[in-house]
Parts: C-alpha cells; structure tokens; sequence
C-alpha cells in the first residue's frame, strides 16, 4: 500500500508540464480588465506593477490598455522593465513564423529606448540590439520589433540566439541605452501598451498572391476588432452589417489596427480588406 502510494505520488510530481505555445497573430488586448499577467519582479510586484486601465487605449472609449510607472530611484519599481512569464508568450517563435512582435505604445514623462529583451529554456538571455526610441508626449504610436536571431544581442548565459527564440521562457519590454537584460533604465516614467501582437514580415506580394490572408480578433468582441495584415503596405478596410449596408471604412497603415464596435449593434459583419489587386473578406460577430 505505501509503495504503490509512493508510486503514485512520484508519478504527479514528475508528469512532465505541457506549456501553450505561441501562436502567429497571437495578441494581448487587455479587454479582459486584467494585466494579462504582465509583471514586474520583486516583492512590490502587486503594489507597484502594471496595472489595467480601462478607456485609455488607442481606440479611445471601450478600449483597455496596460499601464506601468517606474519611478527611478532605488528599489523596486525604480526601472522601466517589465515582462512576461505567461505560456501564451513561451515556446517556439521561429517554428510558428512569428518573427515580430508589434505593439501600440504611448510614453509620457520622459523618452524611452524600447527593447525586447527574451530568456530561453536554456538560461541564454537575449536582447534586441537596436532600441525604438519613443518621444514622450502622450499620443499613441504602433511599433514593431524584428525578431530573427540576427536581431539580437547575447547578453547573457552560454547559447545563441536561435536557440531562445526556439524555446522562449520569459519575455520582457524594457528601455535601455544599450542590449541588457540586468541593467534597463533607472528613470521615472510611463508607459502605456496595447496590441501586443505575435505577428509576421510576410510581403504584399503573399498577400495579393492569396498566399496570406488578414486575420482579425478576437472574434466574437464587445469592443475592439484587431485587424492583422501580412504586411504594413496601406489597405482599404470597410465593413458591412447582414443588410449590406456598410457602417465603417478607413485605411490601415500598419500591421495591426483597431476599430472601435462599442457602438455597433450586436450582430454579424462582413469585414473587407482591399486594395487595386486583391480583395478578402471576413465574417466578424459583435456581441
């Protein structure tokens, strides 16, 4: 009886753990009122962290974003890093084709050197060689970040490269100077991000070529409908209610774009994405 207790016991602990992987179009919105579980380290993790703030996004009303305050100095909180340890953001990016992650940010108080900095399996750290620099002035902006090996810089353990974005652990937005994954900026600063997107540097000619298609999410929504292009070339976006009648169109400019539907009735949509040589559409429910 204690054997086969014992044995049981030893099977639990040792089960291997299966972790999700990330997915191609893959997308942090928070709409769901959380943090998405983006964090920062330390004990002041719940205090001082990220945190959720609803009608902020870039889409205005409706539309959540993430929000995090550094506030320089000593301790915790005092550096502009935070990061994600969540299984939808582990695993392996360059088998899925996710070779960008975008994101729409917006820095107030002072400017930032945006960096993705990412820590494999295997203890290698990561780091993106080039940084974004974002004025702070309190309008959004939509960044994207390569991440093919020869994006980054070793920072950090004894691998390559190509062996983290094979099987990431945790990934972290951080400003810095210069490639880190210890030393971010100390400063006091805030940034505001959304749409955090899994995405990929497809060309136009795949999409024209009906080789790569606009996805759009999430599908059904309350709020907000992301519309992910394979490239950032401009497209003609309208959409129509079951009657045909259309009741939006606009360009989109960029990789992922957001169009506000609190308004909307509930209900289904067409959402056609278009330009001179090709046209796709898609059904898209509001709730």
């Amino acid at each position: 009886m204690v054997r086969t207790l014992l044995t049981l016991i030893l099977a639990i602990v040792f089960v291997p753990i299966s972790n999700a992987q990330v997915t191609l179009n893959q997308v942090d919105d928070f709409q769901d009122g959380t943090t998405q579980e983006w964090r920062i380290g330390g004990a002041g993790n719940a205090t001082n962290g990220p945190i959720n703030v609803p009608n902020a996004g870039p889409a205005g009303s409706g539309d959540n974003c993430l929000q995090y305050t550094s506030l320089g100095g000593n301790g915790v909180a005092s550096k502009m890093v935070f990061y994600s340890q969540n299984q939808q953001w582990s695993g392996d990016f360059t088998s899925e084709g996710v070779d960008q992650i975008s994101m729409d940010v917006n820095v107030q108080t002072n400017d930032l050197n945006l960096r993705i900095a990412m820590q494999g399996t295997n203890g290698t750290r990561i780091c993106s060689t080039n940084s974004i620099n974002i004025t702070a002035g309190g309008s959004w902006s939509n960044i994207t970040f390569p991440i093919t090996a020869g994006d980054f810089t070793v920072v950090g353990g004894g691998g390559d490269a190509a062996s983290v974005l094979s099987s990431v652990f945790t990934v972290r937005i951080l400003s810095s100077s210069s490639p880190t994954w210890d030393l971010p900026d100390v400063i006091a600063a805030t940034i505001q991000v959304d749409n955090i997107t899994a995405s990929s540097s497809l060309s136009i000619t795949d999409f024209e070529n009906n080789n790569a298609e606009f996805t759009i999410s999430p599908n059904p929504s309350k709020n907000k409908l992301n519309v992910f292009l394979p490239s950032n070339d401009d497209m003609n976006i309208e959409v129509f209610d079951v009657l045909g009648k259309r009741v939006y169109k606009g360009i989109i400019s960029q990789i992922t774009s957001s169009v506000n539907v609190s308004n909307w009735k509930s209900g289904v949509y067409l959402v056609r994405v278009s330009n001179d040589q090709v046209s796709q559409t898609k059904r898209f429910v509001k709730q």
